[in-house]
């Protein structure tokens, strides 16, 4: 006698899961399909809200605004109380030029021609002493400029290390943190006793 309960039984799955398919309301499906297109859009919005509230600074134009005009990179990167930092560092280093280099002169000239009147000393001194004051002055002078050169190019660099860092967020709450470690040697007995420290920011 033919199993006709196996032969009633794929039939009557496939009818079931027809039917179930067919029981679950198709309103259900649309608007879960809806919610996720909704929620897809939601996140699009999202991020493009966060991308255009964030400001970024442009490290090349940051430099290039400070080379061509000095705390003007700085301006850019909004720290504008660095301008008089710079003001005042460039301001030093032109008045050590300048003063070398007229006290420089002064002794020059003096060497050159004994009758001139020294400006800016007083007292007789002798052929050795002024070619010594000379070279000195000369020096610092030389120290100076490159000084303000050297000022110059790190005023730059703090340009553009300041836009590559302008949206680096540091928490209030720095801890470094050191504890005891047990470091596995080469040997299985073998261990060492160290030291491991970990800065979290």
């Amino acid at each position: 006698m033919p199993d006709f309960n196996h032969l009633l039984r794929e039939p009557l799955l496939i009818l079931l899961l027809l039917l179930f398919a067919g029981l679950l309301p198709e309103g259900n499906l649309m608007a879960q399909i809806e919610n996720r297109n909704l929620d897809s859009i939601i996140i699009e919005r999202d991020t493009v809200l966060e991308i255009s509230d964030t400001v970024f600074q442009d490290p090349q134009k940051a430099a290039l605004y400070s080379a061509l005009l000095p705390g003007l990179g700085q301006i850019y990167n909004r720290k504008i109380w660095k301008v008089p930092v710079i003001y005042v560092g460039f301001g030093t280093f032109i008045y050590y030029v300048d003063r070398n280099q007229r006290y420089y002169l002064d002794l020059k000239n003096k060497l050159m021609d004994p009758l001139y009147e020294l400006k800016y000393f007083v007292g007789d001194f002798t052929e050795e002493q002024l070619t010594t004051g000379k070279d000195i002055y000369k020096r610092w002078r030389d120290m100076s400029i490159l000084g303000s050169v050297g000022f110059y190019v790190l005023q730059i660099l703090d340009a553009t290390v300041d836009a590559y860092l302008f949206n680096w967020d540091v928490d209030e709450d720095i801890s470094l943190k050191i504890e005891p470690v047990n470091i596995p040697g080469p040997f299985i007995d073998n261990h060492y006793l160290g030291l491991r420290a970990s800065l979290s920011f």
